[in-house]
């Protein structure tokens, strides 16, 4: 589980911002709001990002994703930039260093990862791993500017021998992280090999507001021997009103025109699967049939006649399934997107009801109705908001000073939480 995240002039962010899941006192739905990673050690399972429209929500979950990728993709060349930008809106954060600090829990125990960075190449990155109440070095990387390279420190306790830190250094360019570099080397296994797999399964890539995860719903159903994924998602369906009693998929091939051949030629795929389709002389499609309840019987239609509604919600009790069943975190923009807030709201009742491992969602949304919610804790609510320069701040709802018996949602609409957006004159000016 994520503890905190912090990050430093990346995009909109200018000064060092940090979002945790430590919870305060509050006891309002503790329960189900928090998970113990470790003896004493409490995190919560959800966080809520509202804030106006380029105020920075997005670039807080691009920033999350943007670290991950960095400690699991190596760069194809070490000439490759980092593939970012620095805040562009003043006259020295584009000659200044980036920063991300990450504090997870990973079997029972705290890691802390730093990173360096500009456009070119990293700086610094280290590992610390909390076995006791005194920190541990596994790692430290340093770049040399004299000789253009880096130089990687490992700690007594990294658990492979001198052979495999060779290795690992080897693969360490410029721009890529230790944690990279490690992911492509034949090394013993070690700690390294549990953080490796923290950001490879347990932080899952940012979703976004155009990702239905029709592909997704589809290929969870084609491996659903049991059928338990799809009584599962049958009983969401259900409870939230969709008048859906059944869904089947329909798998079927139909052979390449000519048109169709031109296309497969042309389409962003690798060459070997190309080949293999033409080879084969069909292509294979899925569609989903829903049953409804009619005014005689059941009634079947195409998934093509759903509405975006009932394809993003299905999508979501996927993710849900996993969240429940597998440790996740997973990040959510705009989670509102095509569904009503009263689904909205369910989705999350299902989560802090049911959750019981260590998955996390961090969700941005648009939807204010939640903060009129007595069910939705203060120490999870964040804001984004812009300064005078146009620079992201976050700050929690929990700091901010509101009296326990003002309505949250209230002190919102009157602006006193953060700057609502300035809207100028409904009409508009014309020429002549």
């Amino acid at each position: 589980m994520i503890q905190e995240f912090q990050v430093q002039n990346f995009y909109s962010i200018r000064e060092r911002q940090s979002i945790n899941f430590v919870p305060n006192n509050d006891d309002n739905m503790r329960g189900q709001y928090v998970h113990e990673v470790a003896e004493g050690v409490e995190l919560l399972k959800i966080g809520i990002v509202y804030g106006s429209n380029a105020s920075g929500k997005t670039t807080l979950l691009n920033a999350l994703a943007f670290f991950r990728s960095t400690m699991l993709d190596k760069p194809e060349s070490k000439n490759d930039g980092m593939g970012y930008f620095p805040f562009l809106l003043d006259k020295h954060s584009g000659q200044e260093h980036s920063h991300m600090q990450m504090t997870c829990w990973v079997k029972g125990e705290k890691y802390i990862m730093n990173l360096e960075f500009d456009s070119k190449r990293i700086y610094e990155e280290s590992l610390l791993v909390y076995t006791s109440a005194r920190p541990t070095s596994l790692y430290k990387r340093t770049y040399q500017p004299e000789t253009d390279h880096t130089e990687v420190s490992f700690g007594n306790k990294v658990g492979f021998d001198k052979s495999a830190q060779r290795a690992i250094e080897g693969n360490t360019t410029n721009n890529c992280t230790v944690m990279a570099a490690f992911g492509q080397s034949n090394v013993q296994t070690s700690k390294l090999n549990d953080v490796f797999e923290f950001f490879y399964t347990g932080l899952q890539s940012v979703l976004s507001p155009r990702d239905y995860l029709s592909f997704d719903v589809k290929s969870e159903l084609r491996n659903d021997k049991d059928g338990m994924k799809k009584r599962f998602l049958l009983q969401l369906l259900k409870a939230s009103d969709f008048n859906i009693v059944d869904m089947t998929l329909n798998e079927r091939e139909d052979a390449i025109t000519p048109e169709m051949e031109m296309t497969i030629k042309s389409a962003p795929i690798p060459e070997e699967a190309k080949i293999e389709m033409l080879k084969r002389g069909t292509i294979k499609h899925d569609d989903i049939l829903f049953s409804h309840t009619g005014e005689d019987g059941e009634y079947e239609l195409h998934e093509r006649l759903e509405s975006a509604g009932t394809h993003r919600f299905l999508g979501m009790s996927i993710v849900l399934y996993y969240v429940l069943h597998v440790n996740n975190f997973i990040p959510i923009d705009e989670i509102e997107t095509s569904i009503h807030y009263e689904l909205l709201s369910y989705f999350i009742k299902l989560f802090l009801a049911n959750s019981e491992g260590t998955s996390q969602l961090l969700m941005t949304t648009h939807d204010i109705n939640l903060l009129n919610e007595d069910f939705i804790r203060r120490d999870v609510v964040w804001f984004t908001d812009k300064s005078e320069v146009g620079a992201t701040q976050l700050k929690r709802l929990s700091t901010l000073g509101l009296h326990k018996t003002m309505n949250p949602y209230n002190a919102y609409k009157q602006g006193k939480l953060v700057d609502l957006p300035f809207l100028g004159s409904i009409y508009l000016e014309t020429e002549g």
